[in-house]
């Protein structure tokens, strides 16, 4: 047997984060969003009624699982031995930059532009930018599938999502 490393398997690697710290980060930032869900959802009514469950039945479950499975993340990152690190180039970081932004974008416009114009703006942008196809082959799909969201949500389900400000009968987004 020898005692050299396997390649590719070495203990610290130079990255810039390490995965201890990074888990530790997501854990907290998760268990904040599942304790927000479940402190929201006590208003609506976390419980079961007379019809079934209550309109915060859901989040508060949801918002649970979420509180519970950070817990159960830190306790392991914390249990762990060190794991390395992430992000070992720089290139890294510039792809996860270049997919989170624009998803950072999209939910803070959801508000100004309505849910189902920036579910277009999103998706045509995003493959047109990161996939590299021309515009003209990725708008008809993207305000197509726009539209058929529109319709299985709102028409289907019944659920209502925030709509653009050039909302009417004859543009339903």
């Amino acid at each position: 047997m020898t005692d050299a490393p396997l390649e590719g398997l070495t203990e610290k690697t130079g990255g810039h984060v390490e995965v201890k710290k990074a888990e530790f980060a997501a854990a907290l930032f998760f268990g904040i969003i599942g304790l927000t869900a479940v402190y929201q959802s006590i208003d609506l009514g976390p419980g079961w009624g007379e019809s079934g469950p209550q309109p915060g039945f859901l989040p508060f479950s949801l918002g649970m699982i979420m509180a519970v499975a950070s817990v159960v993340i830190l306790l392991q990152a914390v249990l762990k031995a060190d794991g390395g690190t992430i992000f070992e180039q720089k290139e890294e970081i510039i792809e996860l930059v270049r997919v989170g932004l624009p998803m950072a974008a999209a939910g803070v416009l959801v508000e100004t532009v309505g849910f189902y114009m920036m579910v277009v703006a999103y998706s045509a942008g995003f493959i047109i930018w990161y996939g590299r196809y021309r515009w003209y082959m990725v708008i008809p799909p993207a305000i197509l599938f726009a539209f058929l969201l529109f319709q299985a949500l709102e028409k289907f389900f019944r659920i209502f999502m925030p709509k653009s400000m050039f909302y009417s009968d004859s543009f339903p987004f």
